[in-house]
């Protein structure tokens, strides 16, 4: 089964060169990004930040088929509140039964209403110490640094420790 990530989990993880952490925990996995995504990576290249390359490197574009595109399409008429590279992703996950991972509440419900799976930045976490590959101290470290290098705030830290 696929995963799609959107850009701002995999840009996070890049930042903080901790996107072997992603390929380890989901390694059963292929991971994918969609055209959109990609052209929302390449922005920050234009203004000298080279953590996109990472991901580029590391992971591979799936391109929707017609009626994936067709459903796309019909998203982006519908829904000003959502970026294209999650509707894009989101389109493909439905059609092809894949899992959604995005940091966007927003892009989260409305995946989880039209039936995909979703993967939250919370859950990742989470699952990085309960599977073993992290103690819960470098959890708290990866917290820390993708909140002082993607500068945000990752709310109810508690949940994710617990």
């Amino acid at each position: 089964m696929g995963i799609i990530f959107d850009t701002d989990i995999l840009s996070a993880f890049a930042k903080i060169e901790a996107l072997p952490l992603l390929k380890t925990l989901f390694s059963k996995h292929e991971i994918y990004i969609t055209p959109e995504i990609y052209g929302e990576l390449n922005v920050p290249i234009d203004y000298g930040y080279t953590f996109p390359l990472d991901i580029f490197k590391n992971f591979k574009v799936i391109n929707p088929d017609n009626e994936e595109q067709e459903t796309y399409r019909t998203f982006l008429r519908t829904n000003r509140r959502i970026g294209k590279g999650e509707l894009e992703a989101i389109s493909i996950c439905i059609s092809r039964k894949w899992i959604f991972s995005s940091m966007d509440e927003v892009a989260i419900s409305f995946a989880l209403a039209n039936g995909v799976i979703t993967i939250s930045l919370h859950s990742i976490l989470r699952s990085l110490w309960e599977s073993g590959i992290l103690t819960k101290n470098e959890v708290e470290e990866i917290i820390l640094k993708i909140e002082q290098k993607d500068n945000i705030r990752i709310r109810d830290i508690q949940k994710i420790l617990k």
